[in-house]
């Protein structure tokens, strides 16, 4: 009834509704409105013409929405007019006379359609807007028309109410009218899936917002705010589709409110996610403009809604959820609230077959004119603030291209430095058809340009990686290569794009060229196969006989529910049937459609095993807006996985407890929301020992125990058990439980964590023990074994990894695995116990290098086209021949990272799909719809059982490797003894004591370890302590050190081998150790192969492989030094063994892992003294080792990799290593580092005698669920070898007036000179002959002919009559040219930086002679023009506030403060203004004094003693 009122009202008021909306602006002609037949796409056509009779934007030199002309077209009968979900509005626009002569050549109008959809008859703008220029216009008689199209696009149909039109424009007046509208409908899309991914009601405020002095947004400057409403969410909910939408409410307070009421006021607002582990910025396409009008009074606020979308988004993890604000007038606070982020999905639409358009081939000079600069994003051109590249046409004899002109040398310290460069089409590109663009890039391979990003209005928002290896030779230096983009196909025409040229601490400055810009399709269904397999609708059912075995718990209060599914794991054994496994199987998931995940969207089923980890507990896996959320959100998922059959195992991924993220709260509970995946990796702080009883971080663990017990409980409320797995993969080196700590105490770590949980009333859990595989002995196994007393299932985790690209198949992984499974199950018997394959899965590096987590989308080398092996059948199969219930694969985190195949449509998928499928259905492979166990409990309860009585105990303090220098307690945790003491002992000198232990009320057993009895011991660095319970050795702690302090390197030594007391069980305990399948790798002192001191270490390794590259390595995270930054390089003593094997040094700093190869070397059997500049470490994730990073050195490893990989290797040898230390080299020493980074000469001795010491290793990092990370992989080895350096001086007499000469001229065994050098001494009278320095032509030409070379570097010390040094003056040889200008820097002695002087710089006469101004004493240096600009550009950047933010309360005193990188040596003079000196006021000095409540920016100018300058800010706000 109301819809048909307004339909009446609307249809006879028509002509007075238009006049009282714009009185005398608009004029009405009544004519007849034809209707489209129902089958025709025009669902609308219409020929009456609206003017707008008073257009008058002639004032304007841009724009003004707030004073936009609007007027109402006409209304539809909504009976009818259905439109779809995108569809087109035509239009014929004329103007008058006066309008089109004022547009002249800078006038424009914009014309926005708007269409009102629906009940609700809702505002909707069409997708982008084009400006119509004078020459956009034809005559037509006395008038001038064009045809306007806007294209719309909806989340689904809807009804067309009213069609109105808005004008704004800049430099134009006259009349403007409207005709001839239509409506056209587009083919029908897929209906849009709307799934909410996140949801905060939280309320939150900015700091107070002032744009009340800004006549236009400022994007660039002060007047951007950028809100960060919630950055906590650090992928803990999953993955944004390529498109999806941002809704909040908007809330302003009274005052902010009024505040907009100021003439052109507004609010301009852009959405902005962070995704994946780089937190890459996502901005939204469209933003949300609001005046005063936008809002509703609600309560004593005004509130409105926000929407904005974003599109052509790469899926990835979201981290957070940001907000940026510009504006005008606005002044005061914005509160976000009720904020959702919805991901929307359809069907994969099919594309018509279309040919490519060619946007723009630059095949003549015009098309420059459709291009243009657009400042960048931390790219100053050279400069210092954000500019544009320079663009111009280059015919290039005929096949024309834009020639950019880029400068990076400002800005390169910045990993993402972006010039960019705008193309703007003389209409509108239609990409409704299309799902790529293209863009040929022709660059000096020198350039560090690393990404390409297009950013356009019709939704194209994505970076893309330029793949080098497909570049061709452009000649000259170039190289050509075309970058291609996939994105969604839009509706909305493509109005401009914007190419960004990307810099990753670039420091070039030169010419790339684009050329062929092309738009095209991609069949991105090709990389997917059509879903042929069926899955059985009722999988394979377990079989519910329940075991005649009597099974022994470790738990002797185990709840029903715990001890049905030991029974029933073991029942499965006997049965033949196998569990499939999937970590986050419910709760992350790569397709968005089936709320129960992946494996449930492909079979109809979730997993037999559903995997949680602790990260999900506690926020960082499961979302949720605090911990608490997180936790409830954890348990839920678990619910709803059992609800569906699975059984429900939980890993953890604890923090390392020394971690600053780990927070107290008031109430003195503990917080670790903020932790992830890095906290695990963080070996620093010797967490473990900090974590048991009477350790300082006890309380913090037993906080994180406390949770997983909650977590435990609850889901034992619904009788639901849980496999519990703590502290996996603890014989790798990369994560805090693991080999950096020596068994005992890890045996210690897993004992007290089950002793507690259980305290805390945990008995539904299962217990499972897993190393990392792959296990050729039960030894291996072992050797950390926790104990029968605590483990109910033996288990593993062990990965097929394919390190290389293109990975060719490889079944070797199932043999391994096979003999593992053996080793495990063999030793589950032995004790009593369960056996299964804990994690497992398939990781394939990918194309670009970046990883290898999880499968390929396609040409995976595991398919079943490849291997002739169904992958998840043969696990299976292996599995069930080993008496092993379940194995598990890893989550489906995104299609970069994935374990599981899923659908791409209802009708294709990933190309293992049909394999899976058949795997799905195999009569032993058991999926959640089979389990049937929560409908058993109750009888698989009720087998027999025993519980475990043997003597058990663990150490609890001190720890391996301790050192005691007074009475200390020992403490032990022992269970079923009568009688307890501890063994003391010194394992050199064989003497030894026995303490009786008593039992505490805490429940612990100690022993007081009193000054006589250390006395009677001695001094030792080998002690070892044994608990001993009814004569039965539980556990014994070595390599402690009694009555003195081990011995310490000195600083800069990162490993030299001397500071082990000659053990190698302590050398070994220091080292941890990773290998592929067949691999191994041992350290052993050695005292014949050594650089100095007493021992050297003999690297023992082995390699086997048909063909995958394998590896094996051997790290040290506990090192006795750690702060490496006095140094800029390593050197180090090394005896190869001439097997060509790749040899790895690497560094593990500041959380990202370093390395260098030894390819050269590895072909030698010489001994060589390395040194390697740290900026030849290569960064794993693209990091330089360098200034912060090298202040944090936390583990060193030496790797040895098969070589070359895809070939057969088998190989058993040994390698030499000694004196790893910290050193300074020159600029001109680093010159001469070969291919692999490093400085190699040949010793005389082959036990070497050049000193050089060491510390220890860095690990391997885990994927996501602690994957093993190894060396990389893939480079080639050179067939040259390293040469043989030999050094030759000569001395030269009076070179010059009493001027001596020393020449030292390095090459290698071809007779080619590496290097040069020169040291001239001069000796004069008079101190006045010392302020200058000469470097004469006539020596420099001496030296060029004896050298050989020009690259000479020359240093001219002048000394006073009495043989003082005064000064000296370095200059390279090549640099003295008639005409050069150099520059004098001073070079600071105790840092050895260079230190501007002047703005001066010296001409080289014609001769080739310099004269320099030395009035000072000290060391200086001339330098040519580009180095010159390079250390400007290095200090410009080091010109940088402590704090760019202050609070001060007024009338108090603040203290401008510049980073501690600046170096006050390089400035001139600094000036300082403020913007309000109402508010605030700043003397000469940075004194900053508050004056009132407010706001106020402080401006630093820096000028240097260069000249150059740069601006920095400071926002102080004055408090009451």
């Amino acid at each position: 009834m109301r819809r048909v009122g307004k339909q009446i009202v609307a249809i006879t008021l028509a002509a007075a509704m238009m006049g009282s909306l714009t009185p005398e602006a608009c004029t009405f002609l009544q004519t007849e409105v034809v209707y489209a037949a129902e089958t025709n796409d025009v669902v609308y056509e219409n020929s009456d013409k609206v003017t707008i009779e008073d257009m008058d934007f002639s004032g304007l030199d841009a724009e003004d929405w707030g004073n936009k002309k609007e007027t109402v077209y006409g209304y539809t009968n909504d009976s009818v007019r259905k439109v779809n979900a995108s569809f087109r509005l035509k239009t014929k626009v004329t103007i008058d006379e006066e309008a089109y002569a004022s547009l002249g050549t800078d006038g424009y109008v914009k014309v926005q359609p708007i269409a009102k959809l629906g009940e609700g008859w809702t505002y909707t703008k069409p997708g982008s807007l084009k400006e119509l220029k004078q020459d956009s216009f034809t005559k037509e008689g006395d008038v001038y028309t064009t045809e306007l199209e806007a294209s719309y696009k909806l989340d689904d149909e809807s009804t067309l109410m009213e069609i109105d039109f808005e004008v704004v424009g800049a430099k134009v007046k006259g009349s403007i009218s409207f005709s001839d509208v239509s409506v056209i409908n587009e083919a029908s899309t897929p209906a849009v899936k709307r799934t909410e991914l996140y949801r905060s009601e939280d309320a939150k405020t900015t700091e107070p917002i002032d744009f009340a002095g800004l006549d236009e947004e400022d994007w660039n400057g002060a007047g951007k705010i950028t809100f960060a409403y919630d950055d906590s969410i650090k992928g803990s909910l999953g993955n944004v589709n390529e498109e999806y939408e941002l809704t909040a409410k908007v809330t302003l307070d009274e005052a902010s409110y009024q505040s907009l009421a100021a003439d052109k006021a507004h609010l301009n607002i852009q959405g902005v996610t962070k995704l994946g582990s780089d937190r890459g910025w996502n901005n939204s396409t469209d933003c949300q403009w609001l005046q005063q009008d936008s809002f509703t009074k609600v309560g004593e606020n005004y509130s409105a809604d926000l929407k904005v979308k974003f599109s052509g988004i790469t899926p990835d993890t979201l981290m957070d959820v940001e907000f940026v604000l510009v504006g005008t007038g606005f002044k005061g606070t914005v509160t976000f609230s009720n904020v959702v982020l919805t991901n929307l999905s359809s069907d994969k639409q099919e594309l018509t077959k279309q040919e490519p358009t060619v946007l723009s081939d630059l095949n003549d000079e015009s098309q420059v004119n459709l291009w243009a600069g657009e400042t960048g994003y931390q790219y100053f051109h050279g400069g210092e603030e954000n500019a544009a590249p320079e663009l111009s046409y280059d015919a290039n004899g005929g096949d024309g291209r834009l020639k950019v002109s880029l400068d990076y040398t400002a800005n390169s310290g910045e990993s993402w430095s972006e010039a960019k460069v705008k193309f703007t089409p003389e209409t509108p590109a239609d990409i409704s058809n299309y799902n790529q663009v293209s863009v040929d890039l022709i660059y000096p391979e020198n350039s560090n340009i690393s990404k390409i990003k297009f950013f356009s209005n019709s939704g194209i928002n994505k970076d893309t990686s330029i793949d080098s290896s497909e570049a061709a030779d452009a000649g000259n230096g170039y190289k050509k290569v075309t970058v291609t983009l996939g994105f969604s196909p839009s509706a909305t025409p493509m109005d401009d794009l914007t190419i960004g040229l990307i810099g990753a601490n670039s420091s070039f400055a030169g010419d790339v060229y684009l050329d062929n810009l092309i738009l095209s399709q991609k069949d991105a269904s090709g990389d997917f196969v059509t879903i042929t397999a069926t899955p059985n609708t009722d999988g394979t059912q377990a079989k519910t006989e329940a075991t005649d075995k009597t099974l022994t718990m470790t738990d002797p209060d185990a709840s029903n529910s715990a001890k049905a599914l030991y029974a029933y794991l073991q029942g499965l054994t006997e049965s033949d049937q196998v569990l499939f496994g999937h970590q986050n199987d419910v709760s992350r998931s790569v397709g968005t459609k089936d709320a129960l995940g992946d494996v449930h969207d492909v079979t109809g089923s979730v997993s037999g095993i559903f995997g949680i980890d602790s990260l999900a507990l506690f926020g960082s896996e499961a979302g949720g807006t605090d911990a608490a959320s997180a936790l409830q959100n954890s348990i839920d998922y678990s619910k709803k996985a059992a609800k569906n059959g699975a059984i429900v195992t939980l890993s953890t991924h604890m923090p390392n407890f020394t971690n600053a993220k780990i927070k107290k709260n008031a109430d003195g509970t503990y917080d670790f929301y903020n932790c992830d995946f890095n906290e695990a990796k963080d070996l620093s702080g010797d967490s473990l020992k900090k974590i048991l009883p009477g350790g300082e971080k006890n309380e913090v663990f037993k906080a994180y125990l406390d949770t997983i017990a909650f977590y435990a409980n609850a889901l034992e409320k619904e009788n639901i058990p849980v496999i519990f797995r703590p502290f996996h993969e603890d014989t790798g080196g990369w994560f805090w439980w693991g080999s950096a700590n020596t068994a005992e105490s890890y045996r210690s770590l897993y004992a007290y964590t089950r002793d507690y949980l259980e305290s805390k009333g945990v008995h539904n859990m299962l217990y499972v023990y897993s190393p990392n595989g792959p296990l050729e002995t039960e030894a291996e196994y072992m050797s950390r074994y926790p104990g029968d007393a605590c483990v109910d299932i033996l288990a593993f985790d062990y990965y097929n990894d394919f390190n290389t690209y293109p990975a060719e198949s490889d079944t070797s992984f199932f043999d391994h695995l096979d003999q593992t499974c053996q080793v495990v199950s063999s030793l589950a018997k032995q004790h009593n116990k369960l056996a299964a394959i804990s994690e497992t899965g398939v990781r394939v590096m990918k194309k670009d290098g970046s990883d290898n987590e999880g499968l390929l989308v396609k040409n995976n080398p595991v398919s079943e086209a490849k291997s002739g092996v169904n992958w998840y059948q043969k696990v299976n199969d292996i599995a069930k021949k080993n008496d092993m219930p379940y194995y598990m694969v890893w989550a489906n985190f995104s299609d970069t990272n994935f374990y599981v195949p899923y659908k791409y449509s209802d009708t294709m998928g990933q190309e293992m799909i049909n394999e899976f499928i058949d795997y799905y259905n195999n009569e032993d492979s058991v999926f959640g719809n089979g389990t049937n166990f929560y409908g058993n409990i109750d009888k698989y309860a009720g087998v027999k059982t025993d519980n475990y009585k043997d003597v058990s105990g663990y150490m609890v303090a001190p720890f391996d490797m301790d050192t005691i220098l007074k009475p200390t307690v020992l403490k032990a945790s022992v269970s079923n003894a009568g009688e307890v003491s501890f063994v003391v002992k010194d394992t050199a000198k064989g003497k030894q004591l026995t303490l009786p232990a008593a039992k505490g009320s805490d429940g612990f057993y100690t022993a007081q370890l009193t000054q006589k009895e250390m006395d009677q011991i001695g001094k030792t660095d080998v002690a070892s302590i044994t608990l001993v319970a009814d004569g039965k050795e539980l556990s014994t702690i070595t390599n402690l050190s009694i009555g003195k302090e081990k011995e310490k390197a000195p600083a800069g030594v990162l490993e030299n081998f001397d500071y082990y007391v000659g053990s190698n069980g302590l050398l070994d305990a220091a080292y941890g150790g990773n290998s592929a399948a067949g691999c191994s790798s041992s350290f052993t002192l050695d005292q014949e192969h050594k650089a100095d001191g007493t021992y050297g270490a003999a690297f023992n390794y082995k390699l086997k492989t048909t063909g995958s590259e394998v590896w094996t390595g051997l790290v040290n995270a506990s090192l006795g030094n750690t702060d490496f930054s006095a140094y800029n390089a390593l050197k180090f003593w090394t005896k190869l063994d001439g097997k060509g094997q790749k040899v790895v040094v690497q560094i593990k700093a500041g959380g990202e892992e370093y390395e260098v190869y030894l390819t050269n070397l590895a072909k030698t059997e010489d001994a060589y003294e390395v040194t390697v500049p740290f900026s030849a470490f290569k960064g794993k994730t693209g990091g330089k080792l360098s200034g912060d990073a090298l202040k944090d050195v936390q583990a060193f490893g030496l790797w040895c990799n098969s070589n070359p990989a895809g070939s057969a290797v088998d190989v058993e040898s040994v390698l030499y290593f000694d004196a790893f230390k910290g050193t300074t080299i020159s600029d001109a020493e680093a010159a001469k580092a070969d291919a692999d980074g490093l400085i190699a000469v040949k010793q005389t001795s082959q036990s070497g005698n050049n000193g050089g010491n060491s510390s220890s290793g860095s690990s391997t990092s885990g994927g996501n669920s602690g994957s093993t990370t190894t060396p990389d992989t893939g480079n080639t080895t050179p067939d040259t070898k390293p040469s043989e350096t030999r050094k030759t001086d000569k001395t030269f007499e009076n070179i010059a007036k009493d001027t001596n000469a020393t020449l030292t001229v390095e090459k290698n065994d071809k007779g080619e000179v590496t290097g040069a050098r020169a040291q001239l001494d001069k000796t004069v009278k008079n101190a006045s002959e010392t302020k200058k320095t000469t470097i004469s032509a006539d020596v420099v030409a001496k030296l060029v002919q004896e050298a050989g070379t020009s690259d000479i570097s020359i240093t001219q010390t002048t000394k006073n009559a009495s043989g003082k040094v005064m000064n000296s003056v370095s200059v390279n040889a090549k640099d003295l040219q008639a005409g050069k200008k150099l520059t004098l820097v001073k070079v600071d002695k105790k840092t050895g930086e260079k230190v501007l002087i002047s703005s001066r710089t010296y001409k080289v006469s014609k001769d080739g002679t310099v004269t320099a101004d030395t009035k000072d004493a000290g060391d200086y240096v001339l330098l040519n023009e580009k180095d010159a600009k390079a250390l400007s550009s290095k200090i410009l950047k080091s010109v940088a506030l402590k704090d760019t933010k202050k609070t001060v309360a007024n009338g108090k005193k603040a203290k401008v403060t510049f980073d501690k990188n600046l170096n006050m040596e390089n400035v001139k003079n600094i000036t300082y203004t403020s913007s309000k000196k109402s508010v605030v006021t700043v003397n000469k000095n940075g004194t900053i004094v508050a004056k009132k409540a407010g706001k106020a920016v402080v401006k630093v100018k820096v000028t240097l003693k260069n000249g150059k300058t740069k601006t920095v800010k400071m926002t102080i706000k004055v408090t009451k």
